[in-house]
């Protein structure tokens, strides 16, 4: 089974990106991030991406390519695949290479004429986030449509799952909103404690509120009430890290990551990271 840079047949990556937009009174965007993966596909965490832009974030150890990355200067790019995607089997292109190709572009009108030379049909479907303190967009990719379609984040909370931004029909939404909203105005420790708790959140809807499998899918019902945490626990397939990212125009405040469970820990401050090394005296 290989994943997104090798797309022959792919996992059920599914990731949930949590944005504060315009409501913290300190950072203009905070993004908080779970990463969900099969536990035997090797990853590392954050590390140096790039050099010019310098950009850091994890990356895939099978195929190199990552899912989250952040510039020195606050350009975030990160990227959920979309439900229903694995019964397509392969696809020409790999979405890997979309996070790492949007970071190099170094700009949130870079990225735009980007992904203007992107059509749906060449890869497995996805969601990308990608912006700054000052504009943040979610394009999507779908099969059948040749151009990316695109929208605006609104200010506000909101969530980006496998599915469209603040999708009614995934429990796990909501769940992440009503735990994000009493954040919005607190301090920052208050907020990243918040936050950390909320990556944390095991909670399962009831099997009735489970939405069924995407056509062409058969997983169980249990399996897929699993999936509706935010922290995922299953045997072979769960949340294997987490981010916390807060920006402001042209920097970036906090990168703090978590290699394991973000119950489990530890959380680690990488935001040095983003700064060039000096050279020797």
């Amino acid at each position: 089974m290989q994943d997104d840079a090798g797309d022959v047949i792919d996992p059920i990556r599914m990731c949930t990106l949590v944005i504060l937009r315009q409501v913290h009174p300190e950072w203009p965007l905070v993004l908080a991030a779970n990463r969900d993966e099969f536990f035997a596909r090797p990853a590392t965490g954050p590390q140096v991406l790039l050099e010019s832009p310098r950009a850091v974030g994890g990356r895939d150890v099978e195929r190199g390519g990552t899912w989250m990355g952040v510039t020195h200067a606050g350009l975030f790019v990160g990227l959920t695949n979309q439900r229903g995607g694995r019964i397509q089997g392969s696809a020409p292109r790999s979405r890997g290479e979309v996070v790492l190709e949007a970071l190099q572009a170094g700009s949130v009108e870079a990225i735009e004429r980007y992904l203007d030379t992107l059509s749906g049909e060449d890869f497995l479907p996805f969601n990308l986030l990608y912006g700054d303190a000052r504009t943040l967009r979610v394009a999507y990719a779908r099969t059948g449509q040749s151009r990316l379609r695109r929208e605006e984040v609104p200010p506000g909370v909101h969530v980006l799952p496998n599915d469209d931004l603040d999708s009614p029909t995934l429990p796990k939404v909501e769940r992440a909103r009503q735990l994000a909203a009493p954040l919005v105005h607190q301090p920052w420790p208050r907020v990243e404690a918040g936050l950390k708790a909320l990556l944390a959140d095991d909670q399962l809807p009831p099997l009735e509120q489970v939405p069924v499998s995407p056509a062409g899918e058969a997983f169980p019902r249990d399996f897929l009430q699993q999936l509706q945490a935010l922290c995922i626990r299953t045997p072979t397939y769960g949340t294997r890290s987490s981010a916390i990212v807060a920006l402001a125009p042209g920097r970036v405040g906090h990168y703090l990551a978590s290699d394991t469970p973000p119950d489990q820990g530890p959380w680690r401050d990488v935001t040095a990271l983003l700064d060039a090394p000096r050279p020797p005296a």
